[in-house]
């Protein structure tokens, strides 16, 4: 965390992702440049993850809050955490990052702040599946849902004054359709009713900027989470090991408090 005043509020949510913390607080202190303050959101951590933010906390590096209400329910206190860190904001943007993402190179964050220019957020769409899943939608001729039309908050920057004289929450929202929007979506389409613009960065842009293990907090916390099937459980767990033990993940943490 700079000492000097933050331009921007960086607001890590983690619930239980054991060492993906290390990495996630090592690259922001290694890449990001820019005036920053970084909040780490505790939504009830039980593992090594906790530790990890307590001795950021104690060594001035983050800024730490403890949700004691959190329920590890997934989307809403994945959003709750999100809305504590604007809550707390002290610069004029905030950037939301899961806690199972990664800073990859210096000036990350001012690609993202150029990005946004004199739009309200920015931010990628839900990544594309592997080319097989994406082929097989084809063929079957299922038309993309509407998590490919918003910008979705595991690595968004937003301009918190505008969040805050809105009144806009991250949480999931039900329309009287009775579908949810689902974690920033609801958020998103106020912002665009309202008139605002969002700056859609390319997913390859955002994979060149920001890494990230998708649903590796699902993966790591099996029993809160029965609808993950077996087979998608070890493949995560494989893949989450490869990452840790990859060129990238080592660079990042050599040299680092969290080695």
């Amino acid at each position: 965390m700079l000492k000097e005043e933050a331009h921007v509020t960086i607001v890590v949510p983690n619930w239980n992702t054991g060492p993906l913390l290390r990495i996630c607080l090592s690259s922001l202190r290694r890449f990001t440049q820019v005036p920053h303050q970084v909040i780490v959101v505790e939504n009830g951590s039980s593992d090594e993850s906790l530790q990890t933010a307590e001795r950021a906390a104690e060594a001035g590096q983050i800024e730490l809050i403890t949700r004691r209400d959190a329920k590890n329910e997934g989307a809403a206190d994945h959003a709750a955490a999100l809305d504590a860190g604007l809550a707390a904001a002290r610069g004029p943007l905030l950037m939301t990052l899961d806690s199972d993402a990664w800073a990859r190179k210096p000036g990350w964050l001012q690609s993202y702040i150029d990005a946004l220019g004199g739009g309200s957020h920015a931010g990628a769409t839900k990544f594309p599946s592997g080319r097989l899943s994406t082929l097989w939608r084809q063929v079957r001729g299922k038309r993309r849902g509407p998590e490919w039309h918003y910008i979705r908050p595991c690595h968004a920057l937003y301009r918190v004054s505008l969040l805050r004289e809105l009144g806009l929450s991250f949480a999931p929202h039900q329309m009287p359709s009775g579908r949810w929007r689902t974690t920033g979506e609801h958020l998103h389409n106020r912002l665009v009713d309202e008139g605002h613009s969002p700056a859609f960065i390319p997913h390859a842009r955002v994979s060149e900027l920001v890494g990230h293990l998708y649903h590796a907090t699902i993966v790591l916390n099996p029993t809160s989470f029965p609808g993950l099937r077996e087979r998608a459980r070890r493949r995560g767990e494989r893949r989450i090991d490869r990452w840790l033990k990859s060129t990238e993940a080592k660079a990042i943490l050599e040299g680092s408090e969290f080695s």
